[in-house]
């Protein structure tokens, strides 16, 4: 078959004819009617014009290879499941998602060639078939035979009186990986060889060097396909949501005496031999359920849950909103549909509480340091990717503490990132880089002028913790991916948006005036600090009294001192001195023993000692109190004479 992108690229002004096969003996390879003949009826808007062409489909119905009727086709078709592509139409109600359960199917039954059995597979081929775009009857071989392999359907609430089948309306194929041992890794990557099967674990192993990963266990999911009449009707999230649960032990029976899944290399007889090999083919009478509960199977003990598909923004959406995280996207496309591989993870926790796990966080750190190369590849072959699917890759989610733990917050790059400093500003941008990309946020320079600048600036807002700092909008997100990291052209960012060149421009722009100022910013920072600064610090407290209450008490203390002041001097004008009592306690003893020898009451007398002052004006001091009188009256009678 030609490559889609070689079909894609074929397509020009002029007449095409288009031919494809539906189904076959050997395959059916949709890619044409899933994916392209898909975009034609789209872009043709239902009146068969495309860009003023006409777009027409017609079906050959004739059979070639055998005649009308032939009973060897029938019976082969009937055989391989090749005439599949017709769907039966589902005549119930849609239930709710959340009514609906999941099953799991039990091989043995659904190929024994069972009548009901035939026609359940007939249905669950015929999901396969209008979901995916490649198939072959060896995807039977896979479903029937491969020990790995394990298939789930999802079915609404079962009536007990009802006697038809269940309607199918979402198919999981899944197959066991990983528990490869630590020889057998390091032998097969010292010789570059790896083997067949165990995709995810040997390219997790090869893009990491990590030996620990391919120890764990993990389920990756090969096919899941909804009803076409209820696509985007949630029942694909709600299966997934019951296998995780499942997987999880959260459906575990009650009854002590349920037995665990055989290991998947070890399906062996009593007798010890292997039963692949040596089991009859012949009709079985007494046939198991064809359906089980989940809670009837004990289940593997898994650490994480995988898929790998070609990557498109559908279906990109559709594993991230299950909280599903990428870990790996090859780098050169699918021959056969131009598509990118991806590869998604999702950690569970072990259904065994005492299992132990080599690291809680191991999924983080693969994320984490996928989202940085994915940043350094997308100017390599990443750069055909539109802006909308990088930025959507890009994008963190975590919850925001801050809106009481309900919602979560997007932002890129680290998840706990330090601030940019201004030394490792001036690592990436010069002064002469800040003025250039200051005078483009006034207006003053052209765009062509700080192109050299948007990857730096690219890097920082999406491998950094810059995009935690400046918040900007997905339509700016999205021209800086473009311009900066995938070095398109003005015109190419706007095609992927939708929008005009110079809406982009003005975007941009916004943008750029953030980021500039939050660097302006930075280094005002950084120069306030090398200045002076004083280290004083000055408590401020309130005031215990009003202006008023403490003026008052000021005039109640300037009168206090005033008055205080003015006994002061009075006192002091008095001569108080002169009036003390004199003697000392020896005087006063005698003079108590002289009242006892003379017998006089209550006259007590002691000597007196004059001041200096008194002193000068006697002329002298006398032997006694009335010595001092003598000589003062002396004194007087002379002056008389």
């Amino acid at each position: 078959a030609i490559p889609l992108p070689q079909v894609k690229a074929l397509l020009g002004p002029y007449l095409v004819f288009l031919s494809s096969t539906v189904n076959g003996y050997e395959g059916t390879g949709r890619s044409l009617s899933l994916k392209l003949i898909k975009d034609l009826r789209a872009s043709a808007g239902g009146g068969g014009a495309i860009g003023g062409r006409i777009f027409r489909e017609i079906t050959l119905e004739d059979p070639i290879r055998y005649s009308s009727g032939d009973h060897v086709e029938k019976w082969l078709n009937g055989l391989l499941c090749l005439d599949s592509t017709n769907i039966k139409t589902i005549i119930s109600a849609c239930p709710h998602p959340s009514k609906c359960e999941l099953y799991y199917v039990n091989r043995d039954t659904l190929f024994s060639y069972h009548k009901v059995s035939e026609e359940f597979l007939q249905r669950m081929m015929s999901l396969y078939v209008a979901s995916h775009y490649k198939n072959s009857p060896n995807d039977l071989i896979l479903m029937s035979d491969a020990p790995a392999h394990h298939l789930f359907v999802l079915i609404p609430p079962i009536d007990e009186n009802t006697k038809t089948l269940p309607e199918v309306l979402c198919v999981l194929q899944v197959a066991l990986e990983g528990e490869i041992s630590k020889e057998l890794l390091n032998s097969s990557l010292a010789h570059g060889k790896r083997p067949a099967g165990d995709l995810i674990p040997w390219n997790i192993s090869m893009q990491f060097q990590d030996d620990n990963f391919p120890t764990l266990s993990g389920a990756r999911i090969v096919r899941i396909a909804t009803h076409p009449d209820f696509s985007r009707a949630g029942y694909g999230t709600r299966a997934l949501e019951l296998l995780q649960a499942y997987y999880e032990g959260k459906m575990r029976s009650i009854d002590e005496n349920t037995k665990p899944p055989a290991p998947i290399s070890t399906v062996v007889l009593e007798g010890g031999v292997d039963l692949l090999h040596t089991e009859e083919l012949r009709p079985r009478k007494h046939l198991p359920a064809l359906l089980n509960k989940l809670s009837e199977r004990p289940p593997e003990n898994l650490q994480w849950i995988g898929v790998s598909y070609g990557i498109t923004l559908p279906l990109y959406g559709f594993w991230k909103k299950n909280n599903f995280l990428p870990v790996y996207i090859r780098l050169t496309e699918l021959s056969v549909t131009g598509e990118h591989t991806c590869v998604m993870l999702k950690a569970i926790a072990p259904s065994d509480e005492s299992e132990k796990t080599y690291n809680s966080d191991w999924l983080l750190q693969f994320y984490d340091d996928f989202t940085q190369r994915f940043v350094y590849l997308l100017g390599f072959d990443f750069r055909k990717f539109n802006c909308k699917d990088v930025i959507s890759i890009l994008s963190k989610q975590q919850v925001d503490m801050s809106l009481d733990g309900k919602a979560n917050k997007t932002f890129f790059g680290k998840r706990k990132g330090e601030v940019l400093t201004k030394p490792e500003m001036d690592k990436i941008f010069s002064v002469y880089d800040l003025k250039r990309l200051e005078s483009y946020t006034k207006n003053m320079l052209d765009y062509h002028a700080i192109v050299d600048l948007l990857p730096q600036i690219g890097r920082l807002y999406f491998v950094e913790s810059l995009s935690q700092s400046i918040p900007l909008s997905l339509a700016q997100c999205c021209i800086l991916v473009g311009l900066g990291l995938q070095y398109k052209t003005v015109d190419s960012v706007a095609a992927d948006l939708e929008i005009q060149a110079n809406q982009v421009l003005a975007l941009f722009n916004k943008s750029l005036r953030k980021v500039v100022r939050y660097l302006l910013d930075l280094e005002e920072a950084a120069e306030d600090q090398l200045l002076p600064h004083k280290v004083e610090t000055i408590e401020m407290k309130p005031t215990e009294k009003t202006l008023d209450e403490d003026l008052e008490d000021i005039d109640e203390q300037a009168k206090q001192k005033l008055f205080a002041e003015k006994q002061a001097n009075l006192l002091g004008s008095l001569e108080l001195p002169r009036y003390a009592i004199q003697g000392s306690k020896e005087d006063w003893e005698e003079a108590a023993l002289q009242l006892k020898r003379n017998q006089v009451p209550n006259i007590i007398s002691v000597k007196r000692k004059l001041s200096e002052k008194e002193d000068e004006e006697v002329g002298g001091v006398g032997e006694s109190g009335g010595g001092g009188k003598f000589q003062k009256k002396k004194k007087r009678s002379s002056k008389k004479k």
